[in-house]
């Protein structure tokens, strides 16, 4: 069974209700798992077994209730672009209906009864409930017929009881009892909230837009001596590209002819530009200097480091954070309650009091109601944050990540390449048998630790090495090969003793073991040196409340030496990847745990933790495993990452509470709980104005995090 994670974009949605509809839909087709459907990125993910799912078959169920499913990539690009057209489309549609509504609002509002006035209020309405109310419902009918509802439903349903209602009354000739303005102006005002709506949504995604207005579509490709202009997606690896003066780099790649500076600021947040020579890695996004470059190409578009920020953006947006469960489980219900609630509302006041405006109030209900306002409180929140975190260099890759980082209560952190700068030097080199050191140097020039590239450093330049077999990384351990026809280690002294089958040598330092199985070949020293920026993240996660705890590979002699420099009371040595996710679940046994490391070895312990935080340095494993990727300055980010949780929760508890006041105030007053005592009600005219903007809140609330200070 083939199972693979995938995020496909499904359109047609117009609240919060269809995202539940469409969940229903395909949660129960075979061959899909861990269904997530999102309203505010349009996104579908899902654990999909290929050898069992029927796509066409997905695809045309949720057709028939309204949604297009499209498996094929979406770029980034072009979703943005998709979002502006439908912005477009709605507004030259509002543009029309406009020309309708405008007369039916001042026929309707001077309340005649002759026979013109309702015979023109007749026809603007039929033009707008009809024509420009035509996707609603269908959508509506779509569903129903399926046993199910959403935002449409009430819509849709509001509009033709005012109309049905509007005519019957009219064919009596109790022309009082018309309500023709109400039916055609429900669909002119959810008209105007939507748009509202989907440009606040693409207003959301400034930073993003930001992020893609970075990648070039062109670059020169050098072929034969000739330049050519092409599209960068058509490059492939190891052709050569030239990158004209003050030209923004098309491609990940290395520089093989020229000098010049390079902007690196978007990446890096440093805005001294940097040297680069022939071997220099430059990355796509950034800003060439006054000099051209000849580069060879390493990486495009998806796979370049900024299509991968882009991308993981993108995914992020499409997470849910775990308070959203509680508006999920109301919006299930929300809509069904609603249509109870508008018929209860009828026949009280049908059978209680006035039956004349029972149906005013029955309908009254059913439009003021809005789902979307809830739907909409923690996506819209989420995807702003994520944008800023990404101008921030905080890649922000699950929104969990956001709401748990104010409940955790014990940080676990690497030591080699996170607490101490990773770059590690050679002390001292205790040998066993120097007979055998080209078979040392050659296997250590392999491995990709930082004790490695400290070693490599130390030999320098080695020529006429023996040829390294059936290499292999054994995380936590080291690495091993075969030469010249014998297995060769380095690593840790709990390696060693898994080979050799005999103690290791005792040595409060940082070191590592050079073996082969029958004993060891060289004891080898090194120093780290503390990172200038270490003392400063223990201070902020003390003052946060946060027990930091060293969690490391190294021997516990060295481990004990950084804890006592960083003023850390607790720690934990000679840890293996295994070791670190169990100490993980011990700590969440206590309270809520982050992890925070940059190697292969931390990989499972950052999936393990709450919230995983790796650094840009990191393996491409860590930043895989991790939910949180600091990007640009390393261990000061964690503040920000801090703050910016703080300021989203407060966002999303902020949206909420508008979501819910909204409803909790508009439905009592549009089912005439006011009227008598106060006199006051609405028409179903004033209803759908208030539910028109009643998603404006949330949507203003979450784009004022764009303006807030991190």
């Amino acid at each position: 069974m083939a199972k693979e994670q995938i995020q496909w974009a499904l359109s047609g949605m117009t609240c919060a209700g269809c995202a539940h509809s469409a969940h229903g839909i395909a949660a129960g087709t075979s061959g899909l798992e861990n269904v997530q459907v999102r309203y505010a990125s349009g996104s579908f993910k899902a654990t999909v077994d290929k050898d069992v799912l029927d796509v066409p078959a997905l695809r045309k169920s949720l057709a028939a209730a309204g949604y297009e499913l499209t498996t094929s990539y979406i770029s980034p690009r072009a979703r943005i672009e998709n979002q502006k057209e439908e912005v477009d489309r709605k507004r030259n549609e509002l543009f029309a209906a406009s020309a309708l509504a405008l007369p039916l609002f001042i026929v309707g509002m001077m309340h005649l009864h002759t026979s013109w006035s309702i015979v023109l209020q007749f026809l603007l309405a039929t033009a707008l409930s009809m024509y420009f109310g035509r996707n609603i419902h269908r959508k509506a009918f779509a569903l129903a017929k399926m046993g199910r509802t959403n935002m449409d439903t009430l819509v849709s349903l509001g509009s033709l009881v005012a109309y049905g209602y509007s005519i019957a009354g009219w064919a009596m000739g109790r022309h009082e009892q018309v309500y023709f303005e109400s039916a055609g102006l429900i669909i002119y005002f959810i008209l105007i909230g939507k748009l509202i709506e989907d440009r606040g949504k693409l207003s959301n995604n400034k930073a993003l837009t930001a992020l893609l207005s970075l990648q070039s579509n062109e670059a020169i490709l050098m072929d034969a001596g000739k330049q050519q202009k092409v599209a960068v997606e058509s490059l492939e690896l190891d052709q050569l590209v030239w990158i004209p003066p003050a030209q923004r780099v098309p491609v990940d790649g290395m520089v093989v002819e020229g000098r010049s500076t390079i902007d690196e600021s978007t990446f890096t947040g440093e805005p001294i530009p940097v040297e680069k020579g022939i071997g220099s890695k430059i990355w796509a996004g950034t800003m060439n200097g006054h000099e051209g470059l000849l580069v060879r190409v390493t990486h495009t578009g998806r796979s370049s480091a900024l299509g991968g920020i882009i991308d993981a953006v993108v995914d992020a947006q499409g997470t849910a954070a775990p308070i959203e469960a509680l508006t999920d489980r109301i919006s299930k219900v929300f809509v069904p309650t609603i249509l109870a609630l508008s018929l209860l509302t009828g026949l009280v006041w049908y059978f209680g009091f006035d039956s004349q405006k029972a149906v005013m109030y029955a309908v009254d209900v059913l439009v003021i109601a809005c789902p979307c306002a809830l739907g909409l409180a923690t996506p819209l929140a989420v995807v702003a944050a994520t944008g800023i975190g990404s101008k921030k260099g905080l890649l922000i890759k699950d929104a969990a990540a956001l709401e748990l980082a104010g409940e955790i209560k014990y940080a676990l952190l690497d030591k080699t390449g996170t607490l101490t700068l990773g770059r590690p030097v050679v002390t001292a080199i205790d040998w066993e048998d120097k007979a055998a050191r080209s078979f040392v140097v050659t296997l250590n020039e392999r491995g990709t630790h930082p004790l490695n590239h400290a070693l490599a450093t130390y030999f320098g330049n080695v020529d006429g090495l023996p040829q390294v077999k059936r290499f292999k990384v054994l995380p936590g351990k080291g690495i091993q090969g075969k030469i010249d026809g014998r297995m060769y280690y380095i690593g840790s002294g709990s390696f060693f003793a898994e080979i050799t089958g005999t103690p290791p040598p005792n040595a409060p330092f940082t070191h590592t073991l050079c073996f082969r199985e029958n004993g060891l070949i060289a004891l080898v020293s090194f120093e780290d040196t503390l990172h200038p920026d270490a003392p400063l993240l223990i201070h902020a996660l003390q003052q946060r409340g946060i027990t930091p705890i060293i969690a490391s590979g190294d021997v516990e002699e060295a481990v004990a030496k950084t804890a006592e420099a960083l003023g850390i009371e607790k720690y934990h040595g000679a840890l293996q990847p295994h070791d670190k996710v169990v100490l993980v679940r011990s700590y969440q046994k206590h309270g809520r745990t982050l992890m925070l490391g940059d190697g292969i070895n931390d990989s499972i312990a950052l999936n393990a933790a709450d919230v995983g935080v790796s650094l840009a340095h990191g393996t491409a494993v860590a930043q895989e495993s991790a939910a949180v990727v600091l990007t640009r300055d390393g261990l000061p980010q964690m503040a920000l990452y801090f703050k910016l949780s703080t300021l989203t929760m407060e966002t999303i508890r902020g949206n909420l509470m508008w979501a819910f006041g909204y409803n909790l105030i508009a439905i009592p007053i549009a089912a005439g709980l006011l009227a008598t005592p106060f006199g006051l009600e609405l028409t179903p005219m004033m209803a759908s104005i208030a539910m028109s903007f009643s998603s404006l809140g949330v949507v203003a609330n979450s784009l004022r995090l764009h303006k807030k200070p991190l």
